[in-house]
């Protein structure tokens, strides 16, 4: 079983929050997935990743980077299953992508992270640019997900861009399709 909590629209007093913790624990499922709104202006978020991690469930981060310090990448990268980097807000999500990659430079083991454009409904030509450019900076990045609903022949292009080491999935609706290398 896995769950998904919007632990930041929830906004709770940091005690509630503790409190729903320890009832998912207790519900005891795979993974947890972290978002709704930005999970990392959270009061307590690195006390809630740690009480996860000692119940040894997954945690998968949803956030737009906005809100990332370095002091925090360390934490995130040891505390983390995955990190999906959202590109709704591009220029935050390049700058929280260059962070993890620093930090994962750094860790034997760390969460793999990558971006999430499946959100993305203009701003194509930035998505082509990171593929064919940016990702190949990136030595540590996992993923790219894109969403069904930019074409399968811009989807094709994008996916022939990337460098060969990044998983690249096209999301639908019900499923993923992982580009076959």
């Amino acid at each position: 079983m896995d769950i998904t909590w919007d632990v930041a629209h929830a906004r709770l007093s940091h005690e509630r929050m503790l409190h729903i913790t320890k009832a998912l624990i207790s519900m005891r499922p795979e993974t947890v997935t972290l978002g709704g709104g930005e999970p990392l202006s959270v009061p307590g978020l690195f006390e809630i990743l740690d009480q996860f991690r000692v119940a040894g469930i997954d945690v998968v981060l949803r956030t737009s980077g906005k809100s990332l310090h370095p002091s925090m990448v360390r934490t995130l990268l040891t505390s983390c299953a995955r990190i999906e980097v959202c590109a709704m807000a591009f220029t935050h999500a390049l700058h929280a992508l260059h962070l993890f990659d620093i930090g994962a430079a750094k860790l034997d083991r760390h969460a793999v992270f990558g971006l999430d454009a499946t959100g993305i409904r203009r701003g194509f030509d930035r998505l082509e640019d990171f593929c064919a450019t940016t990702a190949f900076e990136l030595p540590h990045l996992g993923f790219i997900a894109f969403s069904d609903t930019i074409g399968p022949d811009h989807t094709q292009y994008l996916q022939s861009l990337a460098p060969q080491t990044v998983r690249v999935t096209v999301e639908t609706p019900n499923t993923s399709v992982v580009r076959a290398r």
